[in-house]
């Protein structure tokens, strides 16, 4: 799970990222407003945790961007301002969830846990059906059987997976596909997607992906 750590403190920063990476998460850290927004439109990650306070600009502002260019990415703000005035501000620009400075580690956690599972897929429970014989399971980002093994997918058919399983039965356009996987403006074709459907099909065979002709797929 890659996530992006939008904090000016250096230190608390690089303690942060060691607290998530014990805890199996990839942290990518952004120290500026400016950085932040670039990076967020050109990757996909699987949860923000932002400052509001930056050197650069107010982090409200940049979660409000985000969710004004469809960006959904669930946003923990991670802030000494505790006030209702700044809770409610923070929740009207796209927040999802606020954790005050300073914090326990455990706690840092469990709130990104929770709400990678919550807002991702809307469920209360950490394992997601796929079919069958197959499940996935938020927290450990992984695809097990119904023996309890886990399959493995390389990186770009485990994002396609779970933007399939984020909209399903719904239509999902190249455009879309394009965006999530490769990052927003970047387009590597469609041998590519082809390519990477092809390998999930075959590391799931029961899944059932339906292809819509010059539109893009649905997971059935």
């Amino acid at each position: 799970m890659k996530l992006a750590l939008i904090e000016d403190d250096l230190l608390l920063s690089d303690t942060v990222s060691d607290i998530l990476s014990t805890e199996g998460f990839e942290v990518i850290p952004y120290f500026s407003f400016n950085d932040a927004e670039i990076a967020l439109y050109e990757n996909h990650f699987t949860a923000v945790i932002l400052d509001v306070n930056l050197p650069d600009g107010n982090g409200f502002d940049l979660a409000k961007a985000m969710r004004c260019n469809d960006i959904g990415t669930p946003i923990l703000f991670l802030t000494a301002q505790s006030s209702a005035e700044a809770v409610s501000l923070g929740f009207e620009s796209g927040g999802d969830d606020f954790l005050k400075k300073p914090f326990e580690p455990a706690e840092l956690v469990a709130r990104l846990k929770n709400l990678i599972r919550r807002s991702f897929f809307h469920t209360r429970s950490p394992l997601i059906d796929i079919s069958n014989n197959y499940s996935f399971d938020t927290l450990t980002q992984k695809v097990i059987t119904a023996h309890n093994t886990e399959v493995s997918l390389h990186t770009k058919e485990l994002e396609l997976l779970k933007l399939f399983l984020s909209k399903r039965g719904q239509l999902i356009t190249y455009e879309d596909f394009f965006n999530t996987l490769w990052g927003y403006g970047n387009n590597p074709g469609f041998d590519a997607l082809r390519a990477h459907i092809k390998n999930l099909r075959k590391a799931l065979p029961d899944l059932k992906i339906d292809t819509i002709r010059c539109v893009g797929y649905r997971l059935a």
